[in-house]
């Protein structure tokens, strides 16, 4: 087991950011409004009919605890995995949890350089906090899907141009 250990430290660098939780959180803001994102991918998974706040906050609400996984890809081939974990401590079951902890780390991958980035708790006391940083993270997830999408539109029109003018000769 201890070999493994060192084999997985040495395939992947753990650093302590010495930041908490919610400075993740405005990493992920800060990267999922980048102008070089790819790709975003997240779970819990949500069907088409539904909202990624409405999943979540269901999630808390029923067992008190939800982990949130989002993946981003930039055009470079790196991608960081975002992971939250929302525990509950109190309140009753069937509300938001009235107080709890948020906990969270992401991996980051760029060539060979792979990084797990640690970030320290963050207690809450208010369910409305917790609710109120879920809506700000799904508004900006769906706006990121909505730039991507303009995005890969015009890389397509762009190589479309570019072909056009290429089969003209000119």
């Amino acid at each position: 087991m201890l070999i493994f250990n060192q084999a997985l430290f040495i395939l992947m660098e753990v650093i302590n950011t010495g930041k908490n939780v919610m400075d993740m959180l405005n990493d992920l803001l800060n990267d999922l409004s980048r102008d070089d994102l790819s790709l975003i991918e997240r779970l819990p998974y949500v069907r088409e009919y539904e909202r990624y706040r409405d999943v979540i906050t269901n999630i808390l609400r029923e067992f008190h605890i939800a982990l949130v996984l989002v993946r981003v890809t930039f055009n470079d081939g790196s991608h960081k995995g975002y992971v939250f974990l929302i525990r509950g401590e109190g309140g009753e079951l069937g509300k938001i949890p009235a107080s709890g902890i948020v906990e969270g780390y992401v991996v980051s991958v760029k060539g060979g350089d792979k990084r797990k980035l640690l970030y320290n708790p963050v207690s809450f006391s208010k369910s409305d906090d917790v609710a109120a940083r879920i809506m700000e993270f799904a508004n900006m997830y769906r706006k990121a899907e909505e730039r991507i999408s303009q995005l890969q539109l015009l890389r397509e029109a762009e190589k479309d141009y570019a072909l056009f003018y290429e089969e003209a000769g000119d």
